[in-house]
């Protein structure tokens, strides 16, 4: 019964595809938040919506940016 060497749950050639794919669906929602502000009044704006919208679009864009940061060997 020896050791295993610990393997990722993501392998590590996925990590740029990964990168790329998150942070396009974090553009995604921003770019739809920002265009829910620009097209509505503040009257019929809803606070659920752009903190649900909001909450997606930062979860998404942190995710890339690890990966990315991953990627491209940056360890902190």
């Amino acid at each position: 019964m020896g050791y295993q060497a610990y393997q990722p749950p993501i392998d590590t050639k996925h990590y740029s595809n990964l990168a790329i794919v998150l942070t396009f669906i974090g553009f995604c929602f921003l770019s739809y938040f920002v265009i829910y502000q620009i097209t509505q009044n503040k009257q019929q704006r809803s606070l659920a919506k752009e903190l649900s919208v909001g909450l997606f679009a930062s979860l998404f864009l942190s995710s890339g940016t690890l990966f990315s940061f991953l990627a491209l060997g940056l360890f902190f």
